[in-house]
């Protein structure tokens, strides 16, 4: 009997130190490259100048979707129309992490995008690739000093 108990919590202890593996990965700067986002990044400031909140939703994660209404609207007023005659990134940190839960990619990316009048805005984004899908976590137009 003490042999049983003895086994079983040993199997025990080792599934539970096998369920909490979790390898996380951190790269920034010149080694990241290009960030996967960017083609999105284009396609959600092609939906916010056209004003075209369907097409903008569609680019933002599961998880964020239902919160997302009221920022697209404000982001739509601000541009009035303007279109990013072109957007480059200034900044990328990227972190992938596999676990238990399966495989997470986020991307914090910040751009600097150049609309139709000559101004200039930043955007500070969080892309996330999960099990749930891909979008944007945050998007947000940043004014002011960078």
């Amino acid at each position: 009997m003490k042999k049983s108990i003895c086994c079983i919590l040993l199997l025990l202890s080792v599934l539970s130190c096998l369920m909490a593996c979790n390898f996380t990965t951190n790269t920034s700067g010149d080694f990241a490259g290009e960030a996967e986002s960017f083609s999105k990044v284009e396609e959600m400031m092609v939906a916010l100048a056209q004003n075209n909140t369907s097409d903008a939703k569609q680019t933002i994660h599961p998880k964020s979707v239902e919160e997302s209404d009221a920022a697209i609207v404000q982001m739509n007023n601000f541009l009035a129309g303007r279109e990013a005659v072109s957007i480059q990134q200034v900044s990328i940190h990227v972190t992938t992490s596999t676990g238990t839960a399966g495989k997470t990619k986020e991307e914090y990316v910040t751009y600097a995008a150049t609309l139709s009048d000559g101004d200039i805005v930043y955007l500070s984004v969080v892309y996330l690739s999960d099990n749930d899908g891909d979008g944007f976590t945050s998007f947000q137009m940043v004014l002011g000093l960078v």
